[in-house]
């Protein structure tokens, strides 16, 4: 195998050799050689050539930033696709005008720049689709990569679950036993929460209703753990109409901990109000809480937002709308979800 590459190398470099010298003595013919002997004008065709660079990359550029600045934020979007396709006549006019100023305006050469301007208009449409192709198995293979990587650090953690349900039930039952409703309702809702995360976490889907249980409980122990006083307020709403619908598991919980994890505080007014609402297969979350002043939560948005702005992207393409509007005293987060 290792003496092939070698082999192959050398046979490439013959034809490419090949093919250069055949294309440059039909050059030779076509350009410089001439009846009377004149001296090849070599200035002249090399400006040519570098005419031609200089306007391939010209093009390639053009079509670059279209995909970049307008493909992947205005065609993606129903709403904002006719922003596109006018930005894309606009281009094409100037284009147009381009070639209409090269040819000096010159009524002979409208139909060829015509239709120039088509062939290089369809060229940035085309580069566009096939970018957006590359960058979006790009990002599926990126996906697969974390999920797979996810799996295998949730099996490392995985320490015999089993002994830990046992565990849990046990306290849970020796709580009941000595009245404590309130220590074994929590137990209760974290065995819950354990038993969710390690068997729904794997499929990849779970029903709305098993979705906000989860968030209940995950609720639940946060109100328990917190003090009741005056200047910590929780608001949760959390709506379902009773209709059959799935969503991807663990989606919501990211922004919900990012809000406990940086909008609460022990010793400043702070407060979380949550809505999330489920209406004929629409999600609909509206999540909004404090910003205080803590050293040991700085800033509003860690990796578990990044992460579900990931999944969001993959799994709903052109079914989700996202806001996140941070300001100094708050943070608010819009999600609606075409399930």
């Amino acid at each position: 195998m290792a003496s092939r590459k070698p082999t192959a190398s050398l046979l490439l470099v013959v034809v490419l050799s090949s093919l250069l010298l055949y294309w440059g003595w039909w050059l030779y013919r076509a350009v410089w050689h001439t009846l009377n002997e004149a001296m090849p004008d070599v200035g002249g065709l090399a400006w040519y050539i570098l005419g031609v660079l200089v306007m391939l990359a010209t093009l390639w550029g053009v079509a670059y930033l279209n995909y970049r600045l307008a493909f992947r934020r205005w065609l993606p979007r129903r709403s904002t696709q006719p922003y596109y396709w006018t930005w894309q006549c606009l281009l094409a006019w100037l284009l147009f005008e381009l070639l209409q100023r090269r040819t000096e305006y010159e009524p002979g050469f409208v139909d060829e720049n015509m239709l120039v301007t088509l062939v290089l208009t369809v060229f940035i449409l085309v580069y566009g689709y096939i970018a957006d192709a590359f960058h979006t198995r790009r990002e599926q293979i990126q996906l697969m990569q974390q999920k797979t990587a996810a799996e295998l650090a949730l099996l490392k953690t995985q320490v015999n679950p089993h002994f830990l349900f046992n565990a849990l039930n046990t306290i849970y039952s020796e709580a009941q036993r000595v009245e404590n409703e309130t220590v074994a309702q929590l137990i209760g809702q974290l065995a819950g929460i354990m038993r969710f995360s390690l068997q729904e976490s794997t499929k990849p889907r779970t029903s709305i209703e098993n979705e906000l249980q989860f968030l209940e409980k995950y609720l639940a122990l946060q109100r328990a753990r917190l003090p009741q006083n005056d200047q910590l307020r929780l608001s949760t709403e959390l709506d379902w109409d009773g209709q059959p619908a799935f969503i991807a598991p663990l989606l919501l919980i990211p922004f919900v901990e990012n809000a406990f994890q940086y909008g609460i505080s022990l010793v400043q007014p702070s407060y979380i109000d949550l809505t999330v609402r489920v209406d004929n297969g629409q999600l609909s979350m509206h999540l909004v809480n404090s910003r205080p002043a803590n050293p040991s939560s700085k800033g509003g948005m860690g990796t578990g937002i990044t992460n579900a702005r990931q999944r969001l992207k993959l799994l709903y393409p052109d079914r989700h709308q996202l806001r996140i509007s941070p300001t100094p005293d708050s943070f608010v987060v819009t999600l609606t979800l075409n399930l």
